[in-house]
């Protein structure tokens, strides 16, 4: 069996500590290292750590000020013992097979490097996503918003990145892509270091049977305060070798929904475009490719110039557009934004037998699962 150390670090946010202890107690084996760092919080963090704090052993170590995410992991992967090494945030709530399934998976395929979560959002229970992918732009949250038992949810697939909130690999993988990256302060190093680890042949995983409940962002203002130098340095280094494969995404959950809906590939659809972002580009390329002249029938609305966070259809399109005979396929950013438009699809149901909402994380529903997602499902 292999070693494990689990390296924790911790920058304030000492109201989600306890639950986060109790469930890494639960989730972490007897037989583990855990290394507590605290990286110059403010709140007296390590004193919430129980002195019998269920492991084989337990190191707190303390940095005097605070020097940012990828020195507090570096200083515990400095002292791990482990065969295998975890590294968790503390915004997290722990499944108890959390650790043991992404150990699982390292253990049991072949050359794995950095192993994820599956991610959900304790206030809903709706997924927060199982993977990233890149878009044109910026990377995004696979599959967010969708039910976390939705088939597509619960797969365990190889990806370029995964979410840095929980990571597993084994000390070898570590020893061959090297430590994080101190140039980054508290963001986009674990992109950083799986596309190291995707260039040297590794083959990085979200583990469907890892689960957390994630919080985000919970250590204070100090979380994000070098963001933007952050995502600069990052983009200057992989805008050029990173691969975007949102598409792959789009492209499996649209299999999925015509798998089950075989009649949809007859119809004519036209897509009804809401979104900010310029990765509708590869919405409307998946779209193409099952629908031909999809493109050339979508409808573009200007949603730039609204500052809401839900999209109210009666307010963002003219009213002949409900009256429209053909289906559409709504284009968001996120599909949240549609979840208060019941009057809207109501209306389209008695004109037309389906539609489509697809979002850039890669949700692709029919209106009507869209309607009961959130409580409100047409009869």
């Amino acid at each position: 069996m292999p070693t494990i150390s689990i390296i924790v670090p911790i920058f304030n946010g000492s109201h989600y500590l306890p639950s986060f202890l109790e469930s890494l107690a639960n989730a972490a084996p007897r037989d583990a290292e855990v290394i507590f760092v605290d990286d110059g919080s403010s709140e007296s963090v390590l004193d919430l750590v129980p002195n019998d704090f269920p492991a084989a052993s337990v190191t707190k170590l303390r940095n005097e000020r605070n020097r940012g995410y990828s020195v507090a992991v570096n200083r515990g992967f400095a002292s791990a013992k482990g065969d295998i090494l975890v590294q968790l945030n503390t915004d997290l709530v722990l499944d108890g097979r959390c650790i043991e399934a992404m150990v699982d998976l390292i253990e049991t395929s072949p050359k794995v490097g950095i192993v994820g979560s599956k991610q959900i959002f304790p206030t809903t229970g709706l997924l927060r996503h199982i993977g990233m992918a890149f878009g044109s732009r910026r990377h995004r949250h696979i599959y967010s918003g969708m039910q976390a038992n939705h088939p597509l949810s619960c797969k365990t697939r190889a990806m370029q990145i995964v979410s840095g909130s929980t990571v597993a690999m084994s000390k070898q993988v570590l020893a061959d892509i090297g430590p994080l990256d101190e140039r980054y302060y508290n963001t986009r190093e674990n992109l950083d270091h799986c596309l190291k680890a995707h260039g040297l042949g590794y083959r990085n995983y979200t583990c469907a049977d890892s689960l957390t409940y994630h919080w985000v962002g919970q250590s204070g203002p100090a979380r994000f305060a070098r963001a933007e130098e952050d995502n600069a340095l990052f983009w200057a280094e992989w805008t050029a070798k990173r691969c975007v494969d949102l598409n792959r995404f789009v492209d499996e959950a649209l299999d999925h929904l015509i798998g089950i809906h075989p009649q949809l590939i007859d119809y004519r659809f036209e897509p009804l475009s809401l979104c900010r972002s310029c990765d509708e580009s590869i919405l409307l390329d998946c779209l193409e490719q099952r629908w031909k002249g999809a493109g050339a029938r979508t409808h573009h609305t200007r949603v730039l110039n609204s500052a809401h966070s839900k999209l109210w259809l009666p307010m963002e399109v003219p009213y002949r557009a409900m009256m429209n005979p053909s289906p559409y396929i709504y284009l968001v950013d996120r599909i949240s934004q549609l979840s208060e438009n019941r009057m809207w699809f109501e209306a389209r149901s008695r004109i037309v037998k389906a539609e489509i909402v697809m979002d850039t994380t890669a949700v692709v529903l029919t209106t009507r699962d869209l309607l009961a997602l959130y409580g409100t499902p047409l009869t």
